[in-house]
């Protein structure tokens, strides 16, 4: 009956079904939840969040699902999906979009109006909510070399928030730490000639294509300073060693992939199982960067 409630709250849509983490994430794995909404809009997605605090209801937010582990019996709340707040407008040299817009249209976008810079961003699949999130990126760069401002409710608060008041640091932010949920964000774009631009989103995507092509949530843990965690999990020989339907990808051994089957609890026995080998064979430590939802 809450649910039923919560759904008739809101104009926007929202599935009249249990929602499914195993058809919303990247890794194809997780429970269910009794209701999922999709906001529109910043205005919406604002107005469900302030209602659920209030109502001291749980929920998460969820973008593309690329980076999470939802436990084998799903999350007992509400999920607020921002597939659905997609705008992207330029800005004079910057791209201001919302939080559920995908990295590649964001990074195409801007290509068509000249403005490049962002393509290091191509192939990661997430929104810009989850790269804000945690600071995402590839080949030496990252969010925090682009972002301007990132607009979200903290605490209950709509603020916007300078990229000094972010806290970014590799593969880490404030929002990790606080009650936030990111609304969206402005980028600081290059104008450059449009082929040019278009020539490193072709050079960003080929140096992705030796990546698992399998379900996973892509690199499992952060990189040690000077040093991979994929080379430490090659070293310890646990490259293609498998748990259930979990395996560390033979392609790249900081991927754990789902070879079909797998639950969460097989993924998250094996995560603990690479950071215990290579912690008692090398002495490092390795710590995830994915995010975990529910009980494990």
């Amino acid at each position: 009956m809450l649910y039923e409630q919560i759904a008739e709250m809101f104009p926007f849509r929202w599935n009249k079904s249990p929602f499914s983490f195993r058809l919303h994430t990247t890794v194809g794995i997780g429970g269910e939840a009794p209701l999922a909404l999709f906001p529109e809009d910043i205005d919406g997605c604002v107005r469900a969040a302030e209602w659920l605090e209030w109502k001291k209801v749980p929920y998460v937010v969820l973008g593309n699902g690329s980076n999470v582990l939802v436990s084998d019996s799903g999350f007992d709340g509400v999920v607020i999906c921002t597939r659905n707040m997609k705008n992207i407008r330029a800005e004079n040299s910057c791209i201001f979009a919302e939080c559920g817009a995908g990295l590649d249209r964001i990074v195409y976008e801007a290509a068509q109006g000249g403005l490049g810079g962002l393509s290091f961003l191509c192939g990661i699949p997430a929104t810009l909510g989850g790269a804000l999130y945690m600071n995402a990126g590839a080949r030496g760069r990252y969010m925090d070399s682009v972002v301007l401002r990132v607009e979200a409710l903290v605490n209950g608060e709509r603020r916007t928030i300078s990229l000094s008041e972010c806290g970014y640091a590799y593969k880490f932010s404030r929002f990790m730490q606080e009650r936030s949920v990111i609304l969206g964000g402005w980028l600081h774009c290059e104008r450059l000639e449009k082929e040019k631009i278009l020539q490193s989103i072709r050079d960003a995507r080929l140096a992705r294509a030796e990546l698992p092509k399998e379900k996973s949530l892509g690199c499992v843990f952060r990189n040690p300073q000077g040093d991979s965690a994929g080379r430490l999990i090659e070293s310890v020989g646990l490259k293609g060693f498998s748990l259930g339907g979990a395996e560390v990808s033979g392609r790249h051994a900081n991927f754990i992939i789902n070879r079909g089957g797998a639950t969460s609890r097989d993924y998250a026995a094996l995560v603990r199982l690479v950071k215990q080998r290579v912690f008692s064979e090398t002495g490092v430590l390795l710590s995830e960067e994915i995010r975990y939802i529910g009980e494990f």
